[in-house]
């Protein structure tokens, strides 16, 4: 028997790749680092969140929200989303 949590245990460490989106990747289950840490932090946290709007994975509460829809702080909009 299987533990629920092992669908998880796949992770893609490559660059953002427009064909095959963060989403795609954690639609499929596979683990992906947060594109802003790596570009302002250089460093790796991965997440299973994406951006509704650029499909990038950014962590939860830091980078991005998922009150309404899920949103990162580059796509984040005042006027359209409760990011605080």
């Amino acid at each position: 028997m299987t533990d629920a949590t092992d669908k998880w245990l796949t992770n893609d460490l490559t660059d953002y790749d427009e064909k095959r989106t963060d989403k795609d990747k954690i639609e499929k289950h596979i683990w992906v680092p947060c594109r802003m840490c790596i570009e302002l932090f250089m460093r790796v946290r991965l997440t299973g969140r994406y951006c509704n709007n650029c499909e990038r994975a950014f962590c939860e509460g830091e980078h991005g929200t998922f009150r309404k829809v899920g949103v990162c702080a580059r796509c984040y909009d005042k006027k359209d989303t409760d990011l605080a």
